[in-house]
């Protein structure tokens, strides 16, 4: 079966995923579409000849707006307009009723002929027709325009499941949309990292993210995003920051005339991992696996990228500051002139076979590779609760040349089942102080299930339940059961050649994670997860904690 190019004008089944779903074309052009047949209408309408109502020219009711299966609000309307038409028509109709007879009426054998008088009443709903008519062009011009003079809806507002609040020119050229992505959680630590030194977390409320964007596209081709974080959840990183601050993950602009080459400059995802590529809305977790440890989150550069045959195929390469790894938000700025060639390319072989269970099977590779120095390249890695360091380079080490890091990925959706799997790989030169070069190579691999309970469909994109939460038609939205495994080794090296404390870092750490997920609708989720997280030491002298176990709860607002 062949796939449209419209059919992934929503949202990618998998591949390179903002945060910010992408515009909605259809819904944009069937707008631009509607207000161009209300035009055509007015143009007609200016040729009628208002005394003679019954040689207005016939018009047929503007088409209805675009329905999409997972849609439940039509886009914008001109209802309105339609229904003065449909009664003046009505009325005109009637009167066509009444004068047929009188002219009909036979003429007197003797005398001239004469017409009839008109009654009053008939003469009353000419004249009603005829200022009806005049109000609906008039309701027409205010709300249309012309090509020379757009009316209100030249400029569109208004709200729709796929692009939020938005306001947008009559022909989509100008388009602004403002989402919102809302994440608070309940974190507590049951059984605490025990240990010698077990650091133990106090159980809290948290702001995990509070992002209101801006999506922006000015002359069709060109967007750009800009996303504030006004959460404190990730903030904890870095021991520099003590307090709340706004960070932006992302503030890009990008022109995206054609769809297989597009160009990208600013601060956004680095383009290798894919675990790391979805959108955090969209994660069957409440956050990524220890896999993001060794792989960057943002950086600052520009990227091309573009998808082929109806989105079969895509790539993304980029030339980037080179951000560390384990990084959020607020480390990319360059360290060294040196730079960082991220790409990567990603295939789904089967998106037209015959067999629909496997075009949802995709398969790709992301690499990275550029110099670091001045710099150790390597945040403190975490667990997936965020509360806990279990690896750190001393403060002296620093980067002594080429990082390398790639990434094989694959995932696959059918119906109610969604598998993802990657490994990641992350070599580097360091050197502590005067001491030795020393080529380290951590390495980490993850792998997770998920079914929904619902009879709805998996996607690596966002979940729309069939059946949105409604208490009185006993709905209950859609319900997901998740599974994940992880686990990453850290170089010996690292502690032979003293990079790094064998008392506190280790040398092998291994999660579990188990997840609940309630889609109350599309705007709404409330998640539940359990993470329990075990530490190997790479000497006898580790006395830090031998586990973890994290309990966290979250309710997420995305529009």
């Amino acid at each position: 079966m062949s796939v449209s190019p419209t059919a992934h004008a929503v949202e990618p089944s998998f591949g390179y995923y903002d945060d910010v779903p992408p515009i909605d074309q259809a819904e944009i052009d069937t707008m631009s579409e509607r207000t161009r047949e209300a035009r055509k209408r007015l143009k007609h309408s200016d040729t009628a000849t208002l005394e003679q109502p019954e040689s207005i020219v016939p018009t047929t009711p503007l088409p209805p707006p675009a329905k999409d299966e997972r849609d439940d609000v039509p886009g914008i309307d001109l209802e309105e307009v339609d229904e003065l038409r449909k009664a003046f028509n009505e009325m005109q109709s009637k009167t066509s009723k009444e004068v047929t007879p009188a002219t009909e009426k036979p003429s007197a054998p003797e005398g001239p002929p004469s017409t009839p008088p008109k009654s009053g009443s008939t003469k009353e709903l000419e004249q009603e027709i005829t200022s009806l008519t005049e109000r609906v062009n008039a309701l027409e011009r205010v709300l249309v325009g012309t090509e020379e003079r757009p009316g209100l809806a030249g400029l569109i507002g208004g709200w729709t499941r796929h692009n939020g609040f938005f306001l947008m020119s009559s022909n989509g050229d100008f388009f602004l949309r403002l989402p919102v992505l809302f994440q608070a959680d309940y974190r507590t630590f049951p059984g605490g990292q025990n240990g010698s030194d077990p650091g133990v977390e106090p159980s809290t409320f948290i702001l995990q993210r509070i992002r209101p964007m801006a999506h922006i596209r000015v002359w069709r081709y060109f967007h750009g995003l800009i996303s504030p974080d006004f959460g404190n959840g990730v903030l904890n990183q870095n021991t520099l920051q003590s307090q709340s601050v706004v960070q932006i993950p992302d503030g890009f602009g990008e022109w995206d005339y054609f769809s297989a080459f597009r160009v990208r400059v600013g601060k956004f995802k680095s383009p290798i991992g894919m675990e790391m590529l979805q959108g955090i809305q969209n994660l069957s977790f409440m956050e990524r696996s220890l896999t993001r440890n060794l792989l960057p989150n943002r950086d600052i550069g520009a990227m091309v990228w573009g998808t082929l045959w109806h989105a079969a195929l895509e790539y993304q390469v980029g030339v980037f500051n080179g951000a560390p790894n384990a990084n959020f938000y607020q480390d990319t700025k360059a360290t060294s002139s040196s730079k960082t060639m991220d790409a990567r390319v990603f295939a789904r072989p089967f998106l037209d076979h015959s067999l629909e269970w496997l075009r949802g099977f995709g398969v790709g590779i992301g690499v990275s590779t550029g110099d670091v120095n001045n710099a150790s390249g390597q945040e403190n890695m975490q667990t997936e609760t965020l509360s806990y360091t279990f690896f750190s380079y001393l403060p002296q080490v620093q980067g002594d040349g080429n990082r390398f890091r790639f990434a094989p990925q694959a995932a696959w959706y059918y119906k109610r089942v969604g598998l993802l799997g990657e490994y990641v790989s992350s070599s580097q030169h360091l050197k502590n102080g005067s001491g030795p070069d020393v080529r380290t190579r951590h390495e980490a691999w993850t792998t997770q299930v998920s079914f929904l309970l619902t009879d709805d469909t998996a996607s690596y994109g966002h979940i729309e339940p069939r059946q949105p939460f409604n208490w009185s038609k006993r709905h209950w939205g859609a319900w997901e059961l998740a599974a994940r495994y992880a686990q990453i080794n850290l170089d010996p090296d690292s502690f032979t050649h003293n990079l790094a404390d064998p008392t506190v870092s280790v040398l092998r750490a291994k999660s579990t994670t188990v997840g609940l997920n309630w889609y109350l609708n599309s705007n709404l989720r409330i998640t539940g997860n359990f993470v329990h997280t075990d530490f190997t030491g790479a000497t006898p002298a580790y006395r830090a904690a031998n586990h973890e176990d994290g309990l966290m709860f979250r309710a997420q607002l995305t529009f």
